[in-house]
């Protein structure tokens, strides 16, 4: 009876993995625990890895900055779309995923840090990086691999894939497309990692690459050796890129994947204003104070002090003023006199 209640947990969780996984990030950026996190927050934890000023929720203590000063040069998020986790450490409670972690280890991933994400909005909300680059002068770009036919534009280059370079065994490239569509955005990543090590231009800070697994998961049953071979090439890609982007900031960049499971996807390809909901009723019945940021009690405690120093200073220097002696010697009679002209 326990196992039976420990395998519904086990499937629960694995059920809805969306995650945010760092692969890589400088000494200055430590992340630990395992807390959850807003997925509305994905661009406040990048942007901060960057050394951006951002106000990150106070209730998430998965990110500590140990060196403002040396924060990462470049930031490279690669986002799953239509996959719900993928064979990293959070989601591994399946005994079967273990079992393939077993067998196919990757090597970055066994350091990395996963963190669960509340809210399905991550993969929306990444765009907002974009704009937070942008603010701070960075070069920036975002792919939908989903959407490039031959080639797509960088601010680098052009990459072209190589379609030779990735041989499958279970996938059939020839007879499916969901299975040549997913291999050619698998080419597109290996393009881009080959890219990023041979460019000698200055390097855009902030790299955002979709792959979608959602035509390839509807063509395959869910254990499928095909699909387990996908994920697998997944893998390998990321791996490359992870270490092209290592050494093209030389160390100085934080590397995540987010997962976006399918049925939860919203995707936009420019800023949209989001419109407040409409409600007749009181959305606060109980009253409550609103929720202040986190500057709030500094910024407070700021203004209140200068402002009394400004008050009592002002005070001793009217006093001061007027308890002065205005004779000869005083600067004030001197700037003040004025000398009557006398007739000759």
């Amino acid at each position: 009876m326990l196992r039976a209640i420990s395998l519904l947990f086990a499937l629960i969780a694995a059920a809805n993995c969306d995650q945010l996984s760092v692969l890589y990030a400088p000494k200055a950026v430590e992340f630990s625990g395992n807390s959850r996190l807003d997925s509305e927050a994905l661009p406040e934890v990048f942007g901060a890895a960057l050394g951006y000023s951002v106000s990150l929720p106070t209730e998430w203590d998965g990110m500590i900055i140990k060196d403002p000063f040396n924060t990462a040069n470049g930031a490279v998020v690669v986002v799953a779309e239509g996959l719900e986790s993928v064979t990293v450490e959070v989601c591994a409670h399946d005994a079967s995923v273990r079992e393939w972690l077993m067998h196919h280890p990757p090597f970055f991933l066994q350091g990395a840090k996963s963190y669960q994400l509340d809210g399905n909005t991550g993969s929306v909300a990444l765009s907002e990086l974009i704009q937070k680059s942008a603010d701070h002068q960075g070069v920036s770009f975002e792919v939908d691999l989903k959407e490039s036919s031959d080639n797509f534009a960088t601010p680098l280059g052009t990459v072209q894939p190589d379609d030779e370079e990735v041989k499958p065994q279970h996938l059939k490239p020839k007879s499916n497309k969901a299975d040549s569509d997913f291999l050619r955005q698998i080419a597109f990543l290996n393009g881009l990692s080959d890219l990023l090590v041979t460019s000698t231009d200055r390097i855009p800070t902030v790299h955002i690459v979709r792959v979608s697994f959602e035509a390839l998961v509807a063509a395959h049953e869910p254990n499928s050796p095909a699909l387990e071979e996908a994920k697998k090439l997944f893998v390998n890609a990321l791996a490359g890129l992870e270490t092209a982007s290592e050494k093209a900031f030389d160390g100085a960049v934080i590397v995540g994947l987010v997962t976006a499971s399918e049925g939860q996807l919203v995707v936009r390809s420019k800023r949209q204003a989001v419109q407040p909901k409409q409600d007749d009723g009181d959305d606060n019945p109980m009253n409550l104070a609103a929720k202040y940021n986190s500057n709030y009690p500094v910024m407070f405690n700021i203004i209140l002090w200068f402002s009394v120093v400004l008050v009592f200073s002002l005070i001793a220097i009217s006093i001061v003023i007027g308890t002065m002696d205005p004779g000869r010697d005083s600067i004030i009679y001197r700037m003040t006199s004025t000398r009557m002209k006398k007739d000759n």
